[in-house]
Parts: structure tokens; sequence; C-alpha cells
């Protein structure tokens, strides 16, 4: 299974902090919102330093569900968009998808994908018309840990 780049070594400290661009909050958003009300998903790119993941790009990817209330992806699809990205010097982060008019905290469908990964940066976004967004960030390291909420701030 593909691993993030940044836990590759084990030297580095777990990423608790998402320092996420406006450029790529506003990506984020716009992807969200055309794809609504079915769940949007892309992954992440930028670096990490210390225990701060800096997001700069996204890049949307397809719901192979098209669904209102779950996504996957074609992990083709996700690989060839990650192999792209480090060809231009960019680090993979994670992943995001969106809760149409749902709360932004991970499913339990979620929590066990992200298993899949550990480690790996997931975004949630929370949209509806009506609503508005939210968005949270959330990783988990292993079988045996718990589900980690990390700091998320728009720069």
């Amino acid at each position: 299974m593909f691993e993030a780049s940044y836990s590759v070594t084990g030297l580095q400290e777990k990423v608790r902090k998402i320092l996420l661009s406006r450029s790529a909050y506003n990506s984020i958003v716009r992807v969200v919102k055309a794809r609504y009300p079915r769940e949007a998903c892309g992954v992440m790119f930028g670096r990490v330093e210390g225990d701060t993941a800096f997001i700069n790009t996204i890049s949307e990817i397809r719901n192979i569900f098209e669904s209102s209330y779950r996504f996957w992806f074609d992990v083709r699809e996700w690989m060839e968009t990650i192999l792209k990205a480090r060809e231009k010097g960019l680090e993979y982060i994670g992943l995001f998808h969106s809760h149409p008019g749902r709360s932004p905290i991970p499913s339990m469908a979620d929590r066990h994908r992200m298993l899949e990964c550990p480690e790996e940066v997931w975004i949630i976004v929370s949209y509806a018309p009506e609503s508005g967004v939210e968005m949270t960030a959330w990783r988990i390291d292993d079988w045996g840990s718990s589900i980690m909420k990390l700091f998320l701030i728009v720069t």
C-alpha cells in the first residue's frame, strides 16, 4: 500500500496542524459545490515540516460511487494523480471529500478507509447551500489508535 511520504522515514513528528492555503481552500470549496449533492473527493499536496502540513495544491478525483452519502475513487486514478504531482516536486499529504448537508466528522466508513493509509491527512467538508461550508481535518495512525482531529488554519 502507498505510504504518505512524510511517514516513510518515521523520523519526523506526526502531523498535528494543517495550514491550508487560501487558493487550495477555494479550490476545494469550488469542487464540493460543483459536485453537490454528491460527495466530492480529491487529493492534497504540499509539504510537511515538523508537525505541520502546508497544503497548497489540490486535484479532484472522481467519486466512483456518484453518491450523496459515500465516496471512493479509482485507485489507478489516485496513484496517477500522485505520481504526476511528484514529478512536479509536490508531496502527497492526503485526501479531501465532502459530506453534503451532514457533519464534517468522519463516518464509520471513513474511519475504516483512513486505516488503509495510516497518518494520511483527511479533510472533510460539510456543505449545503442553506448552511454553507464547514471544514475539519483528521488523522489516524494505526488500528490501535484513536482518530485525531487536527488543527486547521486557512492562510
